[in-house]
């Protein structure tokens, strides 16, 4: 099993392909299997595919109640360096890509392309949401996860016409679910990134990726789909492309869809 040992933490990952390097970030709290089904496959065919666990999640312990944005980058910026891989393709899901704005703005040379697929961006407030504390007291945190990932995930569409994929996703993400203090973590550490003066330094091209049906299910008051168009807005040239008919689980409900805009924005 392969581990990167740093001082407070160790991280697991796993290495797919030859070709360029393309590395892979989940969202909030979330281990890098959920890249295994369909964009491992894909973009190692022609990619050096980089997977891995964040810090506190699947196969990563950590030593250290710091799950900050900026930690989180640093553990990518060394996974990078580890393996020799900076001037990688980065897709940062969700909370992957607050942390790849990070990655891209604090370590130079890193990225050479980015990709912002449904990326958090800067929060209005900082700690734990309110409406998340409430859902998680009277929910239940295992049941929390269940029904908020189906909620903002997929479109009510989809979730009538395909329960057996929505159910094979939910039970990927819930077997390798972190404890509960772990995840707050990472929400506290994501709540607390403040990008937005800087964003307009990003130099490399830049794809920002978002579902059409993300504009409802914020726990924190602003929706992917604001945060999408305004990260397009302030990252110079970035593009922005709006996939028509899905939530914030495209990478598994539209994958072929997702990886096509993904090989045309790195054919450009």
């Amino acid at each position: 099993m392969p581990l990167l040992k740093l001082d407070d933490a160790e991280l697991h990952y796993e290495v797919f392909g030859t070709g360029p390097p393309f590395l892979f970030m989940s969202q909030t709290a979330t281990a890098g299997g959920v890249w295994k089904p369909y964009q491992v496959p894909e973009f190692a065919r022609d990619h050096r595919v980089i997977i891995y666990d964040q810090r506190g999640t699947g196969r990563s312990p950590a030593r250290t109640a710091d799950f900050s944005t900026r930690r989180l980058a640093a553990d990518a910026a060394a996974l990078l360096l580890h393996l020799n891989a900076d001037g990688a393709i980065v897709c940062g899901h969700s909370n992957g890509g607050r942390v790849a704005q990070a990655l891209t703005l604090d370590h130079p040379g890193t990225v050479k392309r980015l990709i912002l697929a449904s990326s958090g961006g800067t929060h209005r407030t900082r700690g734990i949401p309110i409406n998340m504390c409430v859902a998680l007291a009277e929910k239940g945190y295992q049941r929390y996860v269940r029904e908020h990932s189906i909620d903002v995930g997929f479109t009510k569409a989809y979730v009538d016409a395909n329960p057996a994929k929505v159910e094979e996703f939910i039970a990927l993400l819930m077997a390798e679910l972190p404890p509960l203090e772990v995840f707050l973590g990472h929400v506290v550490g994501r709540q607390e990134y403040h990008a937005t003066p800087r964003l307009k330094e990003i130099n490399v091209p830049t794809l920002v990726m978002v579902g059409e049906d993300e504009d409802h299910g914020s726990s924190h008051g602003t929706t992917h789909l604001e945060f999408a168009r305004s990260l397009a807005a302030s990252i110079p040239g970035a593009q922005l492309s709006i996939i028509p008919g899905h939530g914030h689980y495209y990478p598994l409900a539209a994958p072929e869809t997702m990886h096509r805009i993904v090989r045309n924005f790195l054919a450009r």
